[in-house]
């Protein structure tokens, strides 16, 4: 950056969020992971796109989050401490939740970079259970904000990843991001639902790209 112009960045976080930031240093390459600044602290985002601030495209307001920096190899340990104790959170919610979702499971859990939010995606069968003092239980005794989610067979696969029934990786774990909801049982009347089904147990995503 040179004089008084303003570099924003497009960073998308590991939960697919997308925020705008100012960027606070020389504005990075896309693809490069940046530390960054949000809502709830420090994190590690990746950048997707970075150019000067345009009122007209950006809006009006510069973004008051920011970018300080580029990821380095320093940083390496504390996300490695993270996930050991992002591991720890998610067996002390699983046990704390046992009560009221006898099923449940955690299949996704991180902590941000600044070590002051923890993300967890769980699933059961149960319809929005109530896990506010599993929640409460996590930040008493860690002192972090919880985001939790419920999360559907489709979204369960799409973090866990695994082996389709063509015998390829899962196309919600690779490249698919939307699952294609005309994909109705009206469509597929009269034909064999296991060979409908994939690895989640709802209808395969490809089908979407069948002519029928």
């Amino acid at each position: 950056m040179t004089g008084d112009e303003t570099v924003v960045a497009q960073v998308v976080m590991p939960e697919k969020g997308v925020f705008l930031v100012r960027c606070v240093c020389e504005g990075p390459p896309p693809g490069a992971q940046a530390l960054v600044t949000l809502d709830y602290g420090a994190d590690i985002g990746l950048v997707t796109a970075c150019e000067e601030y345009d009122p007209e495209k950006h809006g009006s307001r510069v973004p008051g989050f920011q970018l300080l920096r580029l990821k380095n190899d320093g940083d390496d340990a504390q996300i490695a401490d993270n996930e050991r104790l992002s591991l720890e959170m998610r067996s002390a919610f699983a046990n704390a939740a046992q009560a009221r979702a006898p099923d449940l499971r955690v299949p996704y859990a991180r902590l941000s970079y600044g070590r002051t939010r923890l993300f967890l995606r769980y699933v059961t069968s149960m319809q929005k259970p109530d896990l506010s003092q599993a929640v409460a239980e996590l930040r008493r005794r860690y002192g972090v904000s919880v985001n939790a989610w419920q999360m559907g067979p489709r979204d369960e696969v799409s973090v866990m990843g695994g082996i389709g029934p063509c015998g390829r990786p899962c196309c919600c774990a690779t490249w698919q991001t939307r699952y294609p909801a005309h994909l109705t049982a009206e469509r597929f009347r009269g034909e064999n639902p296991g060979a409908l089904n994939g690895t989640c147990g709802r209808f395969k995503c490809c089908l979407a790209f069948e002519r029928r």
